[in-house]
């Protein structure tokens, strides 16, 4: 729920790191009223685009990075 509140925050051009270990586990870029979610390394380095959602589709955007292990 907190992940939903703080990703509905985000303005145009800001990001939001989602917490999991020391260099989370994922990024949201929020550019043109369109969300960006990218994967971050277990051991951190460069977030890999993984795919773009609406503002509409931020339930599915958060199903998809808690998927990850």
């Amino acid at each position: 729920m907190e992940n939903i509140i703080e990703i509905s925050k985000l303005k145009d051009g800001e990001s939001y790191i989602v917490p999991e270990s020391d260099y989370g586990r994922a990024e949201i870029r929020f550019i043109n009223l369109t969300y960006f979610l990218f994967s971050i390394p277990m051991y951190g380095g460069i977030p890999v685009f993984e795919k773009a959602y609406s503002r509409e589709q931020i339930g599915e955007m958060i199903k998809e990075y808690e998927s990850w292990t």
